[in-house]
């Protein structure tokens, strides 16, 4: 799962936001963010975290857990979502509240939302709400064992601080793959083909034909890089990847 939260307006004293996920390139609206103001120089319950990809996983210690056990129930409640290894920044979570003034570096969640252009604390409602609709589904990709990322974006400009550029758009142009010859993988007695020894020559590795072990640690990296699956198996994703011009 990825999710991403822009920040879209960054205030003097807090910063308005938005959460997608984004899982597969699929953007799905989740609900609008409040967080702390930015600031050059961390001061201490008065600034947001660095912009930055960072993993998600379920703190199930402290003060904020014990309370949102004892509101929701064991068996709903796994762990606070926990922001993992922030520059500067200890126990960064996301939770429910209304303002910046809710928050020491957290994510604020809610279902709507005033501009902190008109209210300077920013604000969200129904944050309660929100959370019940986040927190499942962050909750429970997290314990199916699903690696679970979030992208905040500086997407507002901030006076003193460089703005994001976008991400390069990368086109794949896929005119001239060789055909497929099927899924290949390890075999006993293992496999040689020239479909084979083409795909080895097109990925750097030493063109002999056989299918061995180097060959499918050489797919499983290609499948590692690209988020998917790593079987190992030489199937029609990692044949067109290997084949396929980028520009």
């Amino acid at each position: 799962m990825k999710l991403e939260v822009l920040r879209i307006s960054s205030q003097a004293d807090s910063t308005s936001g938005i959460l997608f996920d984004v899982t597969d390139g699929k953007r799905q609206f989740l609900c609008y963010t409040v967080e702390d103001e930015y600031r050059a120089e961390k001061v201490k319950h008065e600034t947001r975290i660095p912009e930055g990809s960072y993993k998600l996983t379920l703190r199930s210690e402290g003060g904020f857990h014990s309370r949102y056990t004892a509101k929701y129930g064991s068996d709903w409640h796994k762990g606070m979502i926990y922001v993992n290894s922030v520059p500067g920044f200890e126990y960064i979570l996301w939770h429910t509240g209304n303002t910046d003034e809710s928050t020491s570096g957290c994510l604020i969640l809610g279902d709507s939302q005033t501009s902190n252009l008109v209210q300077k604390d920013g604000f969200v409602g129904s944050s309660v709400n929100a959370y019940k609709k986040v927190y499942p589904i962050v909750r429970d990709a997290i314990l199916s064992g699903e690696k679970v990322t979030v992208d905040y974006i500086d997407y507002d400009y901030i006076e003193g601080k460089k703005p994001s550029e976008p991400e390069k758009t990368v086109v794949w142009d896929f005119s001239d793959i060789p055909d497929f010859p099927g899924d290949i993988m390890v075999t006993s007695p293992l496999t040689k083909s020239d479909d084979v020894k083409k795909w080895q020559e097109q990925v750097g590795l030493s063109a002999d034909g056989w299918f061995g072990n180097g060959s499918k640690s050489k797919v499983i990296q290609i499948q590692n890089e690209n988020d998917w699956e790593p079987t190992g198996v030489l199937d029609l994703d990692v044949w067109k990847y290997s084949f396929a011009k980028k520009s």
